[in-house]
């Protein structure tokens, strides 16, 4: 099945990229930008190749998740083939501290505002997301002024300590988002986020608003287990159905 880039790169896993009116998509990632059309594009790339996971079976998934209950048939069937995304932690971790009380299209231009001020050019036009490094420049008023509100701090205390993020390859899920927490800020939504979107930890199951009216409404009873061993890509299911018939 084809897969529904669209839904993958612009429906909240990550904030990296635009949608061409030429039917492209292009993200500047890896020191380099990236225009592609279909998977099909990726598949010869070893950076895109990890990015998009594409060593995973998502078919079987998929049809083990649909096989799962009425719902999430309807689910996987409305939305069609995706994908869980392989990010760069430290810009990742930002993101979802942007992700806040906050929807898609600010989120996205939070995202390039911090770009073009603390990356740097990478083709005309098109800058790349700051390192920590590149981040340190920063303060809390200078974020303050290109709209992160009160994410500001959060963002200064997360660049401190972004060496924690090179520590939960080898934590337990529980570990690791108890140690995600210790960053101003992150709490267990975007904590989970940041391990499903940047760690492959496909346990990973965020409660946001949407998601909160998914489990009241069709799942009173049941919790994140009930979602084994898909747990990620159920939620990710679940979280883009339920927006597009809202």
């Amino acid at each position: 099945m084809q897969e529904n880039l669209r839904e993958i790169l612009m429906g909240g896993q990550t904030f990296s990229w635009r949608e061409e009116e030429d039917g492209f998509f292009s993200a500047v990632l890896n020191e380099k930008v990236y225009r592609i059309k279909s998977l099909d594009d990726a598949a010869s790339d070893p950076f895109l190749y990890e990015y998009f996971d594409l060593g995973y079976d998502y078919e079987k998934a998929r049809r083990e998740i649909a096989s799962k209950d009425e719902i999430l048939c309807k689910a996987v069937e409305s939305v069609g083939m995706i994908r869980l995304l392989h990010q760069d932690h430290f810009t990742a971790t930002i993101s979802f501290i942007l992700s806040q009380n906050n929807n898609i299209k600010r989120i996205t231009g939070l995202y390039n505002r911090l770009s073009e001020r603390y990356g740097h050019e990478v083709e005309e036009g098109r800058y790349s997301f700051p390192t920590a490094d590149e981040l340190k420049a920063a303060t809390e008023d200078e974020l303050r002024t290109i709209g992160t509100g009160f994410r500001a701090p959060f963002i200064i205390d997360a660049v401190e300590k972004a060496d924690i993020l090179d520590t939960l390859d080898s934590l337990s899920f529980d570990e690791a988002m108890e140690k995600l927490q210790t960053i101003k800020g992150i709490g267990p939504k975007v904590a989970s986020c940041i391990l499903i979107f940047s760690y492959r930890r496909r346990e990973g199951f965020p409660m946001d608003v949407w998601m909160k009216k998914v489990m009241k409404e069709y799942y009173p009873d049941k919790t994140p287990e009930y979602f084994h061993p898909y747990e990620a890509l159920s939620q990710q299911y679940l979280f883009s159905w339920i927006r597009s018939i809202s």
